[in-house]
């Protein structure tokens, strides 16, 4: 299967898919961080259960846990907000720009005058 990814270029856009699904690898490169600082900040929120990975993938034993290879959207915000760079920053102001602004919502009006004179 596919990874599905989050990207961010260099002018500051993010896309963000609908359903993503990232390997350790792809976040810290994503966040341009190192792999152990990605993968250590990952099992630190899975220990304080803030955020899991997503086992029906795929997953790898370590010791006696198993642990997934792949993460979707809540652990790469989770991650965001605890690493300290210019692509975490930029995705960091991403999010609060998509939750705090209001979307304006439109509703098409039908007409129901002919479907009345029948």
């Amino acid at each position: 299967m596919k990874n599905i990814k989050i990207k961010i270029s260099d002018n500051g856009t993010v896309y963000v898919p609908r359903n993503v699904r990232m390997n350790i690898t792809e976040i810290a490169e994503l966040f341009e961080i190192f792999y152990q600082a990605a993968k250590k900040n990952i099992r630190s929120i899975e220990e304080l259960g803030i955020c899991m990975g997503d086992q029906s993938m795929s997953g790898t034993v370590e010791g006696a846990k198993i642990v997934s290879d792949y993460y979707g959207l809540g652990m790469i915000i989770a991650i965001a907000f605890r690493v300290q760079s210019v692509k975490a920053n930029i995705f960091r102001q991403w999010i609060i720009n998509k939750s705090t602004k209001p979307e304006v919502t439109t509703m098409p009006l039908l007409s129901i005058q002919n479907a009345m004179l029948n």
